[in-house]
């Protein structure tokens, strides 16, 4: 037996196809193929003793709940030439064919049953002949359609944070990022490397900062969940239009910064802009646009500064003018005045306030300064300013 299509319907919302499927246990495993884990970069394999029941079951022939595939973006376009074929003749093999080629799925809805099935094969357990599995398969190559499939639609169906929502789009998102933003490089937890140049950014870090940048806030763990709730209701309120115009906004920063970067990198001791993860050791302030809080704080900064149109311009001006002063600085010069803001920052009072919490409203309202005055500001007067 191989994957036999069972339906089709679309999202008229988005006007993306959905197909029906089943298919053998053993057919589904090579159609996510053996990193299918390398799309969830947080919802690691978890523990729990439920698993161990449904592990059992599985055994005994247990059919599980329907699974959620989305086609890998830069598949679609043929995909659907595929489907128009199929579905003017009414036969379906060729697409069923193409949707069972290993690889060309992400899991949306699925990863620890799917962990579990590749431990029964892997324990040379015998599936029960006709056992099969139920999957939906989602055709979106539209990245607006997409952004908004799986941080609105799926809210309130899937039992995820926002957080891994939005970490869910950027692993499917990745190499359109790196086509869009010349020198890019996004690598996951996994792949085990090193930042030793610039551009160079983790894709759990990117996702953060596009969660800072919806919720307009640099506390993306926030203690209280209702605050929490809150700024994700107002990002979930968004339209397909707007959440897609966000999203265009948010790469167009995101270039900003790496340009940004790849001068910070060099001024502050970088050995080269292109350099490889062969080379030395580098000190730690070439990383500072890689930081966790100046990442996450300075999206949170442009959102919560840029709310007003007109300030955009504002923006756009000041990430203008420090592009050209790193553009001027030699090495060792320090035109971030991060001597300065490292001293304010050690000045935060650890028994009146989260030392991460403090730093991350330091560099927020370091930069919101910096943006309100169009950059005609120094650093150092800026951080100054933002510090409480």
């Amino acid at each position: 037996m191989a994957l036999k299509i069972l339906g089709i319907t679309r999202d008229k919302r988005t006007d993306t196809p959905v197909l029906y499927a089943r298919m053998p246990i053993q057919t589904y495993l090579e159609v996510v193929g053996e990193d299918f884990e390398n799309f969830s970069i947080q919802r690691r394999r978890e523990a729990h003793k439920a698993y161990q029941r449904l592990k059992a079951d599985l055994i005994d022939g247990a059919l599980l709940p329907s699974i959620s595939l989305a086609a890998k973006p830069d598949g679609v376009p043929a995909l659907i030439d595929i489907l128009d074929k199929c579905e003017a003749s009414g036969d379906w093999g060729e697409l069923e064919a193409a949707l069972a080629a290993g690889g060309a799925v992400d899991i949306l809805d699925g990863l620890q049953r799917t962990y579990i099935m590749r431990d029964i094969r892997a324990e040379g357990h015998d599936f029960v002949d006709g056992q099969e599995i139920l999957a939906e398969f989602w055709l979106e190559g539209d990245l607006k359609n997409l952004i908004y499939r799986i941080i609105v639609l799926n809210a309130g169906q899937k039992p995820m944070s926002m957080r891994h929502q939005i970490e869910l789009l950027f692993m499917s998102l990745k190499s359109h990022l790196e086509a869009e933003i010349d020198g890019l490089i996004i690598y996951t937890e996994r792949e085990n490397t090193r930042r030793r140049r610039s551009k160079k950014f983790s894709l759990a870090l990117i996702a953060s900062g596009y969660h800072a940048f919806l919720s307009a806030s640099a506390e993306l763990k926030k203690d209280n969940i209702v605050a929490t709730q809150m700024l994700e209701a107002n990002a979930l309120d968004a339209s397909k239009e707007e959440l897609g115009e966000s999203f265009d906004e948010f790469v167009r920063y995101l270039r900003m910064l790496t340009e940004i970067d790849a001068d910070v990198f060099r001024v502050y001791g970088g050995v080269a802009l292109d350099g490889d993860d062969d080379g030395a050791n580098i000190p730690p302030a070439t990383n500072w646009a890689a930081d966790e809080n100046v990442f996450v704080s300075y999206f949170a900064a442009i959102a919560q500064f840029g709310k007003v149109d007109e300030r955009r311009e504002r923006i756009d001006k000041a990430l203008g003018v420090l592009k050209a002063h790193l553009d001027d600085a030699s090495v060792g010069d320090d035109p971030l005045s991060l001597e300065e803001f490292e001293r304010l920052k050690a000045g935060a009072n650890p028994r009146k306030s989260n030392v991460g919490v403090a730093t991350r409203r330091l560099i927020t309202n370091g930069f919101k300064e910096y943006f309100r005055e169009s950059g005609a500001l120094s650093f150092a007067e800026c951080w100054e300013l933002g510090a409480d």
